[in-house]
């Protein structure tokens, strides 16, 4: 009786594929500590075209990092990809020891920018303010967002405070790109934006400094679709000082 070898399991798990001719953004968590190199495989999801092979990473030190790259594939615009990552992974020292192998993630389809079902791409940018605000006073800090994917609609803007950072009001409704924004926790929630493929804005937290010592402020966005969501949030850390 013939003794099988088990299929090695995969040394990266794809997390998702972002198509924006020519280039791919593809984001991956590394699962094996022998990992050597990754490569990233774009196959047409229609058959007749030609696959794209493109190293994204080598080794990823320590396990369950996750890795985003950009990188220029040469994809073609318009046209649905399905992607895996094909990680090389180093032997073992040895008699008992293991043989190098190659493995293939899980697949993810993505439709490139500019086709009819082309994907949203929202993200939270940079939060930007007085990192040592004095106690006692009122500050405004602004929420960076944007959208790289195809027009969004329905978009949601989430923003709370924590520490010595409160809110003092929500911001206008119906301002930014459309959305609602209503007191909610420690901050406020916006609903109903509509964020143009391209379009950036940022929306302000009109926060007032309760006391000195640290605090922070925690925004995130999200849309119906999003492929991405490793970009969809952003923390600003501050350490208030006591009134002069």
């Amino acid at each position: 009786m013939a003794i099988g070898l088990a299929s090695p399991a995969s040394a990266a798990s794809l997390v998702s594929v972002v198509l924006d001719a020519p280039y791919a953004t593809v984001t991956f968590r590394d699962t094996d500590t022998r990992d050597q190199s990754h490569t990233l495989i774009l196959t047409p999801q229609n058959a007749g075209g030609e696959s794209r092979r493109i190293v994204v990473a080598g080794e990823v030190p320590s396990v369950n990092r996750t890795v985003v790259k950009m990188v220029n594939a040469g994809i073609r615009p318009g046209v649905a990809y399905c992607a895996v990552v094909e990680t090389a992974v180093k032997g073992e020292d040895g008699i008992l020891g293991s043989f190098g192998t190659t493995t293939t993630s899980n697949k993810v389809c993505s439709e490139g920018a500019g086709s009819a079902n082309a994907p949203t791409d929202v993200s939270i940018g940079s939060i930007e303010g007085e990192a040592s605000p004095q106690a006692g006073t009122n500050r405004n800090y602004w929420v960076s967002y944007a959208n790289s994917g195809a027009d969004a609609k329905g978009v949601t803007v989430d923003v709370q405070t924590s520490g010595s950072i409160t809110m003092r009001r929500p911001p206008e409704s119906g301002t930014f790109h459309g959305m609602q924004c209503a007191a909610s926790g420690t901050g406020f929630h916006c609903t109903g934006g509509t964020i143009p493929k391209g379009a950036k804005g940022q929306i302000p937290l009109l926060a007032t400094v309760k006391n000195a010592g640290p605090g922070a402020i925690h925004a995130t966005i999200s849309v119906a679709g999003d492929p991405n969501p490793g970009n969809n949030s952003q923390t600003l850390g501050v350490i208030a000082v006591p009134k002069a």
